[in-house]
């Protein structure tokens, strides 16, 4: 069983901007039981993630599709997010987590997983690493993160930056579950979960017959067009 689906869990989430009193990276190492690492690139290998494109295929052509809305957000936002790394590359660090497992699972980024079937470019990603003192020999080699004053410095966020944390509870493999910041860079790639929604439903409107393939992926949507409230 995933640790996420264990009713023990215990979520908490702070919005901070930078510099606070309250240090959410000290936090996350509940008192040292957990230990949080920075690589600057972790090869795709090493990275186990569900879904991938062509499952997401699958899914889209032989399920009941709106069973799932934060699925059918990934699929839009995939879409999205593809063509923004063939612009600018990759924004935004992962969030992976190290449990005794031969791979990282990932917290974060699974999209940015997927594109790499699509862009073969895509080998290392730059990466937190979220896992229990236990193991924490196993990453020595990296850079150890200890406070938010060094989670700043390696986003290069300036002052005033939003920054959002989800943690675990001291008894988890690990002590972050989930990060987000506010960037200029990726607001247009970060839609809401009911815009995606809503533009997917307007979409099959339009191709009530469609096919998805993984080639539909590399190639944009002109999803604004199918906000109807914008027209």
């Amino acid at each position: 069983m995933e640790y996420w689906n264990n009713p023990k869990i215990q979520y908490s989430q702070t919005v901070l901007p930078y510099p606070l009193d309250t240090d959410p990276i000290r936090a996350s190492s509940h008192s040292g039981k957990h230990v949080l690492f920075y690589d600057p690139g972790v090869h795709k290998a090493r990275i186990r993630y569900n879904n991938t494109i062509q499952e997401q295929c699958d899914w889209l052509n032989n399920s009941d599709i709106w069973q799932d809305p934060f699925r059918v957000a990934s699929v839009v936002k995939l879409n999205i997010y593809v063509e923004d790394i063939k612009r600018q590359g990759v924004v935004k660090p992962m969030l992976l987590y190290y449990d005794g497992n031969e791979k990282f699972g990932g917290h974060t980024g699974e999209n940015r997983m997927r594109a790499s079937e699509l862009l073969p470019e895509l080998e290392f990603f730059e990466s937190f690493i979220t896992t229990h003192e236990d193991h924490a020999d196993q990453f020595k080699h990296l850079p150890l993160i200890e406070n938010f004053e060094q989670w700043c410095e390696i986003l290069r966020t300036p002052v005033g930056t939003q920054h959002s944390f989800t943690l675990t509870d001291p008894d988890a493999p690990y002590g972050m579950y989930w990060f987000e910041y506010d960037s200029d860079r990726t607001r247009a790639v970060t839609p809401g979960y009911d815009w995606c929604e809503t533009v997917m439903r307007n979409y099959l409107e339009k191709y009530p017959n469609k096919v998805f393939t993984p080639n539909w992926f590399d190639k944009p949507v002109d999803w604004a067009s199918l906000d109807k409230s914008n027209n």
